[in-house]
């Protein structure tokens, strides 16, 4: 029976698709791993059909559970993550065996049915090398209320809140009391290396951040539609409702200008920023596209001009979204988050980039308007760096700094 060096243990909830961060990253990896003698383990329907080929081995969630998952969703995740890890650890185990699996690798550690199965695996078996991502860690407010009032303005129910509060409670708390059995782990900033150094002892930690395919040449000829777009999941905390609010400002002094927002979006939170639209009387300004192709997403960017992201909030900078507009040309206009404002003196030397005080809407539109006037050759040299820049986080070099670490594993 032929041997696998690597087993990558994976899920993905069905209901997101392909759209979040955590898969797009997993799916550029797998694109860059053919040297890599890997076998994946991913839920059917697997996304991962077209990079890993195969390298996947499907199993099969519980069918039983399926139809709680839109009236009792909370009852629905805590059935699917526990009978998930089971099924994970089970098949694994078994693999492992079979195989001669040297090297374990989670690329989402902060789900705990990816987690702890590993966990016990390097229980078991104690030669293995347990490689973990953890892309998530910190709770994205302040305080426990103040995430809870921002779920609630999402539409979101009370015991889901609490669910979810609870949920972001206990993989904190897993991760921090157990982390020290990984052999290496990854995360997606320097910010996230400190906060976890709390907790992991060792030296073997280090940091991938998102990346971009950038192989593409910058048109600048294209007629651009858009004045601002957003391209990415549409919920509130990637600060979509400030962004409705920040164009009605922009159309106040600029009655044409138009917008376009694209990304997977929920159906209650679809009613809240057609509410918001409808409200501000912002339909002839505002295209409100949802989920969309690679290609129409590639199509949209180019006919657009400047790229908005008003989230309060994230693990690392840039996010996928903001390099896919960069790398397109488009300067972006950000909130000054934590993880921004720790790099401010280097980031606020980039003129594509415009960094905003959070909340202060005024300032982003006055941005927005002033970018508008800028001639046409100092919009092309701002899309010239801001393509440069993006070609900084190459998926290639990203995946192959991870790469390097699991072969060292498996020559070891």
């Amino acid at each position: 029976m032929k041997q696998s060096d690597v087993l990558i243990l994976s899920w993905h909830q069905t209901y997101l698709s392909s759209f979040a961060g955590g898969y797009v990253r997993l799916k550029e990896f797998l694109k860059r791993f053919s040297k890599l003698n890997y076998l994946i383990l991913d839920n059917f329907p697997s996304i991962y059909k077209n990079e890993a080929k195969n390298n996947l081995i499907e199993y099969q969630s519980l069918k039983i559970i399926k139809p709680l998952i839109n009236k009792f969703f909370i009852l629905w995740f805590l059935l699917e993550i526990i009978s998930t890890g089971f099924i994970i650890y089970q098949k694994a185990k078994k693999l492992i065996k079979e195989k001669k699996i040297k090297v374990i690798y989670v690329p989402i550690g902060e789900f705990r049915h990816l987690y702890l199965p590993a966990f016990f695996l390097k229980k078991k078996f104690p030669h293995l090398k347990v490689v973990i991502d953890i892309l998530n860690f910190e709770i994205p407010e302040k305080t426990l209320f103040l995430f809870y009032k921002k779920l609630r303005k999402n539409n979101i129910g009370i015991f889901r809140c609490l669910a979810i509060i609870f949920d972001f409670f206990t993989h904190q708390l897993i991760i921090s009391k157990t982390l020290n059995f990984a052999d290496y782990v990854f995360t997606v900033s320097p910010e996230l290396v400190l906060v976890l150094k709390k907790y992991y002892q060792k030296n073997t930690i280090s940091y991938t951040p998102s990346g971009v395919d950038n192989s593409f040449p910058l048109n600048l000829s294209v007629k651009k539609k858009y004045l601002g777009v957003y391209i990415g999941r549409m919920n509130m905390e990637k600060g979509l409702i400030n962004i409705i609010n920040v164009w009605k400002k922009v159309v106040n002094k600029n009655p044409k200008a138009k917008l376009a927002l694209a990304g997977i979006i929920s159906d209650d939170f679809n009613k809240i920023v057609t509410n918001l639209i409808k409200e501000h009387n912002l339909y002839p300004n505002i295209d409100l596209l949802g989920s969309v192709s690679e290609e129409k997403k590639s199509q949209i960017l180019s006919q657009s001009q400047i790229f908005l992201h008003l989230a309060k909030y994230e693990p690392l900078f840039p996010v996928i979204g903001i390099l896919e507009g960069l790398s397109h040309g488009l300067p972006a206009i950000i909130y000054d988050m934590p993880v921004v404002s720790s790099q401010i003196e280097k980031l606020k030397l980039k003129n594509f980039l415009y960094i905003a005080k959070n909340e202060n809407r005024e300032d982003i539109v006055k941005k927005i308007l002033e970018y508008n006037l800028f001639s046409k050759n100092k919009k092309n040299e701002l899309s010239q760096k801001a393509k440069k820049f993006a070609n900084l986080f190459d998926w290639g070099q990203i995946a192959k700094k991870e790469f390097i670490i699991i072969n060292s594993f498996i020559s070891n």
